[in-house]
Protein backbone atom coordinates (compact mmCIF):
# COMPACT_ATOMS: atom_id res chain seq x y z
CA UNK A 1 0.00 0.00 0.00
CA UNK A 2 2.64 2.69 0.48
CA UNK A 3 3.97 1.81 -2.69
CA UNK A 4 1.08 2.88 -4.11
CA UNK A 5 0.64 5.97 -1.99
CA UNK A 6 3.99 7.12 -3.17
CA UNK A 7 3.00 6.01 -7.13
CA UNK A 8 0.54 9.31 -6.47
CA UNK A 9 2.50 11.53 -4.56
CA UNK A 10 5.48 11.70 -7.14
CA UNK A 11 3.24 12.97 -9.51
CA UNK A 12 2.69 16.01 -7.51
CA UNK A 13 6.37 16.88 -9.09
CA UNK A 14 5.30 17.23 -12.55
CA UNK A 15 1.87 19.28 -11.42
CA UNK A 16 3.94 21.84 -9.45
CA UNK A 17 5.96 22.46 -12.74
CA UNK A 18 2.58 22.82 -14.33
CA UNK A 19 1.43 25.35 -11.94
CA UNK A 20 4.19 27.21 -11.90
CA UNK A 21 4.32 27.80 -15.60
CA UNK A 22 0.93 28.40 -16.07
CA UNK A 23 1.14 30.95 -13.18
CA UNK A 24 4.44 32.49 -14.16
CA UNK A 25 3.59 32.82 -18.00
CA UNK A 26 0.27 32.84 -18.57
CA UNK A 27 -1.60 34.82 -15.82
CA UNK A 28 1.17 36.83 -13.69
CA UNK A 29 3.39 37.60 -16.59
CA UNK A 30 6.35 36.89 -14.81
CA UNK A 31 8.43 34.75 -18.12
CA UNK A 32 9.97 36.37 -19.29
CA UNK A 33 11.38 37.87 -16.52
CA UNK A 34 11.39 41.79 -15.78
CA UNK A 35 14.27 43.64 -16.71
CA UNK A 36 16.78 44.26 -14.51
CA UNK A 37 17.08 47.28 -15.96
CA UNK A 38 14.04 48.82 -15.71
CA UNK A 39 13.18 52.05 -14.38
CA UNK A 40 11.22 52.19 -10.93
CA UNK A 41 8.24 53.91 -12.57
CA UNK A 42 8.18 51.20 -15.40
CA UNK A 43 8.04 48.20 -12.67
CA UNK A 44 5.25 50.21 -10.92
CA UNK A 45 3.13 49.99 -14.44
CA UNK A 46 3.55 46.34 -14.80
CA UNK A 47 2.23 46.14 -11.47
CA UNK A 48 -0.40 48.83 -12.44
CA UNK A 49 -0.82 47.34 -15.48
CA UNK A 50 -1.53 43.41 -14.57
CA UNK A 51 -2.30 43.59 -10.44
CA UNK A 52 -4.99 41.09 -10.26
CA UNK A 53 -3.47 38.88 -12.63
CA UNK A 54 0.06 39.31 -10.69
CA UNK A 55 -1.93 38.15 -7.28
CA UNK A 56 -3.67 35.51 -8.85
CA UNK A 57 -0.08 34.14 -10.21
CA UNK A 58 1.40 34.45 -6.80
CA UNK A 59 -1.32 32.46 -5.16
CA UNK A 60 -1.47 29.57 -7.63
CA UNK A 61 2.55 29.53 -7.73
CA UNK A 62 2.69 29.18 -3.89
CA UNK A 63 0.34 26.47 -3.78
CA UNK A 64 2.25 24.92 -6.30
CA UNK A 65 5.60 25.19 -4.65
CA UNK A 66 4.09 23.10 -1.54
CA UNK A 67 3.62 20.12 -3.97
CA UNK A 68 7.17 19.44 -3.57
CA UNK A 69 7.26 18.11 -0.75
CA UNK A 70 4.84 14.94 -1.17
CA UNK A 71 7.45 14.49 -4.38
CA UNK A 72 10.19 14.36 -2.45
CA UNK A 73 8.60 11.77 -0.05
CA UNK A 74 8.29 9.14 -2.63
CA UNK A 75 11.70 9.86 -3.77
CA UNK A 76 13.33 8.84 -0.60
CA UNK A 77 11.34 5.74 -0.30
CA UNK A 78 13.28 4.28 -2.84
CA UNK A 79 16.74 5.92 -2.00
CA UNK A 80 15.93 4.44 1.19
CA UNK A 81 16.01 0.82 -0.88
CA UNK A 82 19.42 1.77 -1.39
CA UNK A 83 22.54 0.13 1.46
CA UNK A 84 23.84 2.79 2.42
CA UNK A 85 21.21 5.10 1.39
CA UNK A 86 18.87 6.08 4.13
CA UNK A 87 20.70 8.44 5.48
CA UNK A 88 21.33 10.82 1.76
CA UNK A 89 17.32 10.42 1.32
CA UNK A 90 17.04 12.71 4.63
CA UNK A 91 19.50 15.17 3.39
CA UNK A 92 17.37 15.23 -0.02
CA UNK A 93 13.95 15.43 1.77
CA UNK A 94 14.91 18.28 4.08
CA UNK A 95 16.65 20.22 1.58
CA UNK A 96 13.64 19.57 -0.17
CA UNK A 97 11.73 21.07 2.10
CA UNK A 98 13.90 23.96 2.73
CA UNK A 99 13.29 24.91 -1.01
CA UNK A 100 9.70 24.86 -0.92
CA UNK A 101 9.83 27.47 1.84
CA UNK A 102 12.95 29.38 -0.03
CA UNK A 103 10.39 29.72 -3.44
CA UNK A 104 7.35 30.45 -1.17
CA UNK A 105 9.44 33.42 0.12
CA UNK A 106 10.20 35.35 -2.78
CA UNK A 107 6.22 34.77 -4.13
CA UNK A 108 5.25 36.40 -0.45
CA UNK A 109 7.33 39.56 -1.54
CA UNK A 110 6.13 39.67 -4.80
CA UNK A 111 2.53 39.34 -3.16
CA UNK A 112 3.89 42.61 -1.14
CA UNK A 113 4.62 44.66 -4.26
CA UNK A 114 1.32 44.02 -6.01
CA UNK A 115 -0.92 44.67 -2.89
CA UNK A 116 -0.30 48.49 -2.07
CA UNK A 117 1.84 49.31 -5.23
CA UNK A 118 0.07 52.99 -5.67
CA UNK A 119 0.36 53.99 -2.28
CA UNK A 120 4.09 54.09 -1.96
CA UNK A 121 7.00 55.01 -3.74
CA UNK A 122 8.03 53.87 -7.16
CA UNK A 123 11.46 53.24 -5.67
CA UNK A 124 10.12 51.17 -2.62
CA UNK A 125 8.12 48.84 -5.55
CA UNK A 126 11.56 48.24 -7.83
CA UNK A 127 13.19 47.31 -4.55
CA UNK A 128 10.69 44.79 -3.97
CA UNK A 129 10.49 43.49 -7.06
CA UNK A 130 14.28 43.13 -6.94
CA UNK A 131 14.48 41.49 -3.46
CA UNK A 132 11.45 39.11 -5.16
CA UNK A 133 13.78 38.24 -8.11
CA UNK A 134 16.76 37.69 -6.27
CA UNK A 135 15.41 35.76 -3.31
CA UNK A 136 13.75 33.87 -6.34
CA UNK A 137 17.03 33.20 -8.62
CA UNK A 138 19.98 33.01 -6.01
CA UNK A 139 18.07 29.85 -3.44
CA UNK A 140 19.35 27.42 -5.52
CA UNK A 141 21.97 25.69 -2.85
CA UNK A 142 19.24 23.56 -1.17
CA UNK A 143 18.01 22.43 -4.69
CA UNK A 144 21.82 21.88 -5.15
CA UNK A 145 22.25 19.49 -2.26
CA UNK A 146 19.35 17.81 -2.71
CA UNK A 147 20.51 16.98 -6.05
CA UNK A 148 23.82 16.00 -5.33
CA UNK A 149 22.17 13.51 -2.12
CA UNK A 150 20.19 11.78 -4.98
CA UNK A 151 22.63 11.21 -7.27
CA UNK A 152 25.31 9.79 -4.80
CA UNK A 153 22.66 7.14 -3.51
CA UNK A 154 21.79 6.54 -6.59
CA UNK A 155 25.85 6.05 -7.83
CA UNK A 156 26.43 3.87 -4.97
CA UNK A 157 23.52 1.80 -5.68
CA UNK A 158 26.43 -1.80 -6.09
CA UNK A 159 23.00 -3.63 -7.28
CA UNK A 160 23.03 -5.72 -10.53
CA UNK A 161 19.38 -4.05 -10.85
CA UNK A 162 19.82 -0.95 -9.12
CA UNK A 163 16.85 0.61 -7.51
CA UNK A 164 17.26 4.03 -9.86
CA UNK A 165 18.41 3.42 -13.32
CA UNK A 166 22.11 4.79 -12.95
CA UNK A 167 21.70 7.25 -15.78
CA UNK A 168 19.32 9.09 -13.37
CA UNK A 169 22.51 9.78 -10.92
CA UNK A 170 24.27 11.26 -13.17
CA UNK A 171 21.70 13.72 -14.87
CA UNK A 172 21.57 15.11 -11.13
CA UNK A 173 25.19 16.11 -11.11
CA UNK A 174 24.55 17.53 -14.25
CA UNK A 175 21.84 19.65 -13.55
CA UNK A 176 23.92 20.56 -10.42
CA UNK A 177 26.51 22.15 -12.80
CA UNK A 178 24.03 23.71 -14.77
CA UNK A 179 22.02 25.60 -12.02
CA UNK A 180 24.75 27.30 -10.34
CA UNK A 181 24.74 30.49 -12.86
CA UNK A 182 20.72 31.48 -11.20
CA UNK A 183 22.73 31.72 -7.84
CA UNK A 184 25.22 34.26 -9.17
CA UNK A 185 22.69 36.44 -10.97
CA UNK A 186 23.21 39.12 -7.91
CA UNK A 187 26.31 40.54 -9.75
CA UNK A 188 25.19 40.93 -13.52
CA UNK A 189 22.07 43.55 -14.59
CA UNK A 190 22.13 42.82 -17.66
CA UNK A 191 23.51 40.18 -20.24
CA UNK A 192 23.01 36.48 -20.67
CA UNK A 193 23.91 36.13 -16.92
CA UNK A 194 21.08 38.38 -15.76
CA UNK A 195 18.31 36.62 -14.13
CA UNK A 196 16.66 37.44 -17.16
CA UNK A 197 19.15 36.08 -19.57
CA UNK A 198 19.64 32.50 -21.47
CA UNK A 199 22.37 31.43 -18.57
CA UNK A 200 21.45 32.95 -15.44
CA UNK A 201 17.38 32.11 -15.62
CA UNK A 202 16.56 29.70 -19.15
CA UNK A 203 19.31 27.14 -18.84
CA UNK A 204 18.39 26.44 -15.20
CA UNK A 205 14.62 26.60 -15.54
CA UNK A 206 15.55 24.33 -18.76
CA UNK A 207 17.52 21.55 -16.92
CA UNK A 208 14.88 21.71 -13.44
CA UNK A 209 12.11 20.93 -15.83
CA UNK A 210 14.05 18.36 -17.41
CA UNK A 211 15.43 17.02 -13.77
CA UNK A 212 11.95 16.61 -12.60
CA UNK A 213 10.26 14.93 -15.13
CA UNK A 214 13.46 12.69 -15.33
CA UNK A 215 13.60 11.66 -11.95
CA UNK A 216 8.89 11.10 -12.04
CA UNK A 217 9.56 8.75 -14.62
CA UNK A 218 12.09 7.09 -12.78
CA UNK A 219 10.74 6.87 -9.40
CA UNK A 220 7.11 5.81 -10.98
CA UNK A 221 8.61 2.74 -12.76
CA UNK A 222 10.75 2.13 -9.97
CA UNK A 223 7.60 1.99 -7.51
CA UNK A 224 5.38 0.11 -10.45
CA UNK A 225 8.37 -2.72 -9.84
CA UNK A 226 8.43 -2.52 -6.50
CA UNK A 227 4.33 -2.97 -6.36
CA UNK A 228 4.77 -5.88 -9.05
CA UNK A 229 7.34 -7.27 -6.74
CA UNK A 230 5.15 -7.12 -3.93
CA UNK A 231 7.75 -5.73 -1.37
CA UNK A 232 7.30 -2.33 0.91
CA UNK A 233 9.47 0.91 0.55
CA UNK A 234 12.96 0.72 2.53
CA UNK A 235 12.71 -2.85 3.21
CA UNK A 236 14.33 -3.55 -0.37
CA UNK A 237 12.98 -7.00 -2.34
CA UNK A 238 12.58 -10.75 -0.73
CA UNK A 239 15.90 -11.90 -1.44
CA UNK A 240 17.35 -8.68 -0.08
CA UNK A 241 15.95 -9.24 2.83
CA UNK A 242 17.24 -11.54 6.35
CA UNK A 243 14.58 -13.47 7.88
CA UNK A 244 14.57 -11.96 11.73
CA UNK A 245 15.54 -14.49 14.85
CA UNK A 246 14.78 -14.73 17.87
CA UNK A 247 17.50 -14.81 20.75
Amino acid sequence: MEAKVQRVLIWSGPAMVVLWVGAFLLIAGFIPPHDPGKTAEQIVRIYAQRTDAIKIGMVVSMFGSALLVPWAVAISGQLKRIDGGHALANVQMVSCALLSLEFITPIGVWMAASFRFDARSAEVTQALNDLGWILFMTVIWSLWVQLIAIGAAILIDRRDEPILSRWLGYLNLWVALLIIPAGLVLFFKSGPFAWNGVVGFYVPLTAFCIWMASTTLVVHRALTRQIAEGTEPGLGSASDRTPATTP
